[in-house]
């Protein structure tokens, strides 16, 4: 069965002797992710292989945590003081990065901004998913799913993400074109603090045990749901669907059996590649068609055997 896939805008330049105009020396890519999870670090995979690839030495750093915004920052510095020559930054916070990401711009450094906008980028080159087409396509999965009279509960992320903001803004709309008078509560944030996601999923089920479905906004959300829908024995009672990246043996497994109708798949690997690219490509003069949107793939049962689905397992 076909891959549902959503293609989004397309990068258009090619490296062709990328260095010609460059010094005999690799250009120097400093990479600053969000955070060391399984996301940011197949992230971190796709920068370092187009590095790799293209011949540039790529320093790729993240905090521990996204809520580690003073530590991101204090590593932007570190980045700056190495003499890098392009900057690939996932920014913790849209606003409190901003500064001194210009003040790094002003020194020549090229930007390009990947997952997360960036307050005052507007010249920056965007890569990364379309959030907001992405969660449409959530919406209308969850939609056809769904009954006029069912509630349905949203378990958002958090308050600070634009990122899973997007997701939602464009989940809830979809929802709403399909089901004007739905009942959907979302008044539930998963929270990106590690460990608390499990008791906001009770919380959420204790709140409103009339919930039909659940979409979750975020891969912690979503890994955290359905382990308590597993346990509380729900498959099927509770149709749920979760966004998260490429594909993990416990999503596979749900949605083959039935505790999971969907799972809307961000390719994080191909975001670091290509913000990678981008940079060279300005380091080389040449001309950006932003925004430089990667894929997203949408899985359910119906496609889960299929080869191109399963090489994500890998990834």
């Amino acid at each position: 069965m076909k891959i549902p896939r959503l293609r989004l805008a397309a990068l258009v330049f090619c490296i062709p002797a990328i260095f010609s105009s460059l010094s005999a020396a690799p250009p120097k890519i400093g990479v600053l992710l969000k955070g060391r999870s399984d996301f940011w670090s197949a992230m971190e995979k796709g920068a370092l292989e187009a590095g790799a690839k293209l011949g540039a030495d790529v320093i790729v750093k993240a905090p521990l945590s996204e809520a580690d915004i003073a530590v991101q920052i204090q590593l932007l510095g570190a980045m700056g003081a190495q003499g890098i020559q392009a900057l690939v930054i996932a920014p913790c916070n849209r606003d409190t990065l901003a500064g001194p990401v210009a003040a790094l711009a002003a020194r020549g450094v090229k930007v390009v901004v990947v997952d997360s906008p960036l307050a005052g980028a507007d010249t920056a080159p965007f890569v990364g998913t379309n959030q907001l087409a992405a969660g449409e396509a959530a919406g209308r999965l969850l939609a056809g799913l769904v009954q006029e009279n069912d509630e349905v509960s949203i378990l958002r992320f958090s308050q600070t993400s634009v990122a899973a903001q997007q997701r939602e803004t464009g989940a809830m709309g979809a929802l709403r074109a399909a089901h004007p008078h739905l009942v959907v509560h979302d008044d539930i944030y998963s929270s990106s603090e590690s460990g608390v996601e499990a008791e906001r999923c009770v919380l959420l089920l204790d709140k409103y045990p009339a919930t039909r479905a659940i979409l979750a906004s975020s891969t912690q959300g979503t890994m955290a749901m359905l382990k308590l829908l597993e346990a509380r024995k729900s498959a099927g009672s509770i149709t749920f669907v979760g966004f998260g990246f490429n594909l993990n043996p416990a999503v596979a497994a749900a949605l083959s059996d039935g505790t999971m109708r969907g799972w809307v798949a961000q390719l994080p690997r191909d975001v670091g590649y290509k913000g990678v690219e981008t940079a060279l490509a300005l380091l080389a003069g040449q001309k950006v068609n932003a925004p430089v949107s990667t894929d997203i793939v949408v899985i359910t049962k119906d496609n889960l055997a299929d080869p191109r689905v399963q090489a994500l397992l890998a990834n």
